[in-house]
């Protein structure tokens, strides 16, 4: 059977309705029900009970479900493992990282690693912490740096740095010339945010900071990547909140200054690996960067007090 199959019917038993699940999957209605039809041809007996205005689980469905989603898991784990054995085989290893970080950390421990492993076939990507989750469960890449929080279970994760959060401002702002920037006067200025979907974390510290504060950021035109919302920062269409690394990758037209907090809000940045990849190059790599970084991570504040 075509494990599509598997797909489609788990998306409708989720959606309880076609048309959700097309949307979901990007497909049209009579396509999905169509292959909903063949599916339960296959398996020899209803999956749903159709109403007019209602669609549910036979019990066939409901049991169904529980076992494609098993079968999907394992297909999926399989994947997974194949392609990190194929990597291993060749040598190779890919490291996903966030835009900005790759200077603080990369011209310490890859020098190092070439030196123990000069074969070995490395590839960087610049990603979202959401797609180096996705990519780490697909076994896309064996090493990630990113951001909390990690749901996978196979996945383990450490803090390697904790970056101060800082505000970037417009270079000619009245606040440029504050040593602290107060964060009630921020809100007085367009919030321009990098969108949630592509950083949930710092989303999420933002809001925290304004609330500790008293106050609530005006968010506007959220931005897809930290490049786009420091672009829109140095256009002067207002300010952001992002961890101190931005400041190798600023543009002309913008500063930056801590905020008036005590202790400062500080974010933690993460390495994630697969617990089952065997990669000897990985095992290595992890103890070279914790041996690189040991004396730098200070205790992380129990509280902030921000003006």
């Amino acid at each position: 059977m075509d494990h599509r199959y598997l797909r489609y019917f788990i998306a409708v038993a989720e959606e309880l309705s076609f048309t959700r699940a097309a949307e979901r999957l990007h497909t049209v209605q009579p396509s999905l029900s169509q292959q909903i039809r063949r599916l339960e041809e296959i398996v020899g007996t209803s999956l749903f009970h159709r109403e007019k205005h209602r669609l549910h689980l036979t019990e066939a469905g409901r049991i169904f479900l529980q076992e494609s989603r098993v079968i999907l898991q394992y297909t999926d784990r399989a994947i997974a493992l194949a392609r990190q054995a194929a990597r291993a085989e060749a040598g190779f290893m890919t490291i996903g990282f966030l835009p900005g970080i790759e200077g603080k950390i990369f011209p310490r421990v890859l020098p190092i690693l070439r030196a123990k492993y000069p074969d070995i076939e490395l590839s960087l990507r610049s990603l979202t912490s959401p797609q180096q989750a996705e990519a780490l469960t697909n076994g896309e890449i064996n090493i990630g740096f990113m951001r909390p929080p990690i749901d996978d279970p196979d996945v383990f994760s450490e803090v390697v740095l904790r970056e101060k959060i800082i505000a970037v401002i417009p270079v000619n702002h009245p606040l440029a010339k504050h040593k602290r920037v107060p964060v009630r006067s921020l809100a007085a200025l367009p919030f321009l945010e990098v969108a949630r979907h592509t950083a949930p974390a710092l989303h999420d510290i933002a809001k925290g900071i304004a609330a500790n504060a008293g106050v609530t950021f005006n968010s506007i035109l959220p931005a897809e990547n930290v490049l786009m919302s420091l672009s829109e920062v140095a256009s002067g269409l207002g300010f952001c909140l992002l961890p101190d690394n931005v400041r190798q990758i600023l543009p002309p037209g913008v500063v930056t200054r801590p905020l008036d907090c005590d202790p400062e809000p500080e974010f933690p940045l993460l390495i994630a690996y697969r617990k089952d990849d065997r990669l000897p190059a990985v095992a290595f790599f992890l103890s070279l960067l914790r041996e690189q970084l040991s004396q730098e991570l200070p205790t992380a504040p129990a509280g902030k007090q921000c003006s």
